[in-house]
């Protein structure tokens, strides 16, 4: 009891909260992580931010152009009757330009065109993270399932090395197989560092998506073994897909803005003028109009024209590539399920079956350690087979979930 009091005062002189220091890790599932992913991530900050720029676009694309005020002053500190101000004159004028040819109206459409593309950039941030975050959850466990396998294959090679030693100092076994007991241990050795360094690396990849520090991460490895059914087909277009057309859309906003541009504005003005001399005002209106002859806006029209045929190109591109990711992830998931299915029903119990019965015949001198050694080889190898068909399960089916969600609420929200 009073080195229980004593820890504890230590560990208060040292500045360490008792609750800290007595709680284990708080379990860590997929969903929590995808969770604080998407909370804490700066890809989704930044989109978020994009998205918001482009909503502070619209406003702006909606804004008429500025008055001007303009004040003149002639006729003065001249020579003869203009030395002073008496002969000089005042004129006060507001001028105002009128777009003409559609400008407002198209820099409207092109700018919630861009605000519709920015929300499904948005939301296609989301589901590149959660896919990734799913990726890395998967590595993290199948690290960890690495590495407890490859510590049981270490300690395993050390039980029978050591039964090798007895057999051997007790003359019923030759110093070959001892040597080839010790190399099996040091491989197996070998394969476990490399399954610490692996793990290691897993750890710090899923810490640096979600935010949440190593030693946080214990984490809940049910979902792992899992094989869950395919997701639904969705009946709505993808996220990749509607922003591709949102894109096309913008094009021809775009090109509508350029085509709009080449039409010249008209500016009128009015305005009030004051001659000192005689004490007389009077009125005066005029009207502007720009000639294009030099620049009719030519090659903004092509490039916006160039831009939309990309941008048409682009979706075509988009179907295309998504059906053949659809098809090929699909493939990945069934392999991976079936794969999973037989190793755990069949490989691996026949496996086993196999590794105790030459343990059990090498004990009784019926089977040489080099059959053992194979049983052995072959049952850690199904075991190994069996996680890394897990993760491709995961891997597929991320990106299985990736490919067939939908983003119709970011999307109808950057619509507005």
């Amino acid at each position: 009891m009073r080195i229980h009091l004593v820890t504890a005062l230590a560990m208060v002189i040292a500045g360490v909260p008792l609750a800290m220091a007595q709680q284990p890790p708080a379990s860590l599932t997929i969903e929590a992580a995808i969770a604080q992913a998407l909370e804490t991530g700066p890809r989704t900050a930044a989109a978020q931010a994009r998205r918001q720029a482009a909503a502070a676009g619209v406003d702006q694309a909606d804004v008429a152009p500025n008055p001007q005020l303009s004040v003149e002053m002639e006729n003065f500190k001249g020579s003869g009757p203009y030395r002073d101000f008496r002969s000089s004159e005042r004129t006060y004028s507001l001028s105002q330009t009128l777009e003409l040819g559609g400008k407002r109206g198209a820099r409207v459409d092109a700018a919630r065109a861009g605000l519709s593309r920015a929300g499904y950039d948005l939301e296609i941030s989301r589901l590149d993270l959660t896919r990734d975050v799913r990726l890395a959850f998967a590595e993290a466990l199948a690290a960890e399932a690495d590495l407890a396998l490859a510590d049981d294959q270490v300690r395993l090679a050390g039980e029978v090395e050591r039964a090798i030693q007895a057999r051997l100092d007790a003359g019923r076994e030759a110093p070959i197989q001892l040597s080839r007991a010790e190399i099996a241990r040091r491989q197996a050795q070998m394969v476990l560092d490399q399954a610490k360094r692996r793990a290691q690396l897993a750890r710090q990849m899923l810490a640096g998506l979600t935010g949440i520090p190593q030693t946080g991460q214990h984490l809940v490895d049910d979902w792992f073994t899992r094989l869950d059914s395919a997701p639904a087909v969705q009946t709505g277009e993808s996220a990749d897909l509607l922003r591709q057309q949102t894109a096309v859309r913008q094009g021809r906003a775009d090109l509508a803005v350029e085509r709009a541009k080449a039409i010249p504005d008209v500016t009128v003005s009015a305005g009030f003028r004051q001659f000192r001399e005689g004490d007389n005002n009077a009125f005066l209106v005029g009207v502007s109009v720009p000639i294009p002859v030099f620049d009719q806006n030519r090659g903004a029209i092509a490039r916006a024209r160039a831009e939309l045929t990309a941008a048409e190109a682009d979706l075509a591109a988009e179907r295309i590539d998504r059906d053949r990711r659809l098809a090929a992830a699909q493939a990945n998931l069934d392999a991976a399920r079936d794969g999973a299915t037989a190793l755990k029903d069949q490989i691996i119990p026949t496996a086993e079956t196999a590794f105790a019965a030459a343990q059990e015949g090498y004990r009784q001198g019926k089977f040489a350690y080099l059959e053992v050694l194979e049983a052995q080889r072959t049952l850690f190898e199904a075991r190994r087979d069996l996680i890394n068909t897990l993760q491709g399960f995961h891997n597929a089916r991320a990106e299985l979930d990736r490919l067939t969600a939908t983003a119709a609420v970011t999307g109808a929200e950057g619509a507005r």
